[in-house]
């Protein structure tokens, strides 16, 4: 997310975030964070990554608000 903000000079931009869940007690984030996901998520990410992009469009159609409240709403 730096790299993002550094290279738009900005943090004033838009995002669409998908959940990974949280890390056993006593487990390290970051290391929970970038290590590889088990196989059996992978059909979950899946189900995410096409529900964040109907969020886009959504965002791009209807405005971050509207769209914001409908994803929410409906637990997308």
């Amino acid at each position: 997310m730096k790299s993002v903000i550094n290279s738009l000079n900005t943090e004033d931009f838009t995002r669409v975030r998908i959940g990974i869940g949280k890390p056993k007690i006593g487990e390290d984030l970051i290391n929970y964070v970038i290590t590889r996901m088990p196989k059996e998520d992978e059909k979950i990410l899946e189900g995410s990554t096409k529900k964040a992009a109907e969020a886009v469009l959504k965002i791009i159609t209807q405005g971050v608000d509207k769209a914001m409240n409908d994803v929410n709403l409906r637990g997308e």
